[in-house]
């Protein structure tokens, strides 16, 4: 993991980790959550270290506003935490299978791509709508 310098010109070194998918607070750009095999990993120093991954094992993040943080597990299963990862609720299930992506657009409008397609949710993730349909491109 590589970290900007406050200019935003050069680059750090930080963490060693093998994430999937990391997401930044938008309140504190020092709170990093990163998603690895053992859980959610959180960083309170802008990624130069990361407390041990905590449970639920999600597949993806996306935290738009400071009580909208989503997260998808490798199920599909679409979480919501309140308080920044400490506690998870599941909110539903994404049709389509394998999750892709994950992007919350607000507190309650969420996208998820799947293998089959792309789904959006404007009701915080209780409900979605299929929005764009994924095809086999034949194994090519």
């Amino acid at each position: 993991m590589v970290r900007t310098t406050k200019d935003g010109v050069s680059w750090k070194d930080g963490a060693q980790l093998e994430a999937l998918d990391i997401a930044v607070s938008p309140t504190d750009p020092g709170v990093i959550l990163a998603t690895t095999a053992e859980g959610v990993a959180r960083s309170s120093d802008g990624g130069k270290t990361f407390a041990q991954g905590r449970k639920p094992v999600m597949a993806f993040l996306s935290w738009s506003m400071k009580d909208a943080l989503y997260g998808i597990d490798t199920s599909g299963g679409l979480n919501r935490s309140t308080d920044g990862g400490s506690t998870w609720k599941t909110v539903s299930i994404v049709p389509g299978g394998q999750p892709q992506a994950l992007t919350a657009v607000s507190a309650e409008h969420v996208l998820a791509a799947t293998r089959t397609g792309v789904f959006g949710s404007k009701d915080g993730g209780r409900t979605f709508k299929k929005r764009l349909a994924v095809t086999s491109s034949g194994g090519h």
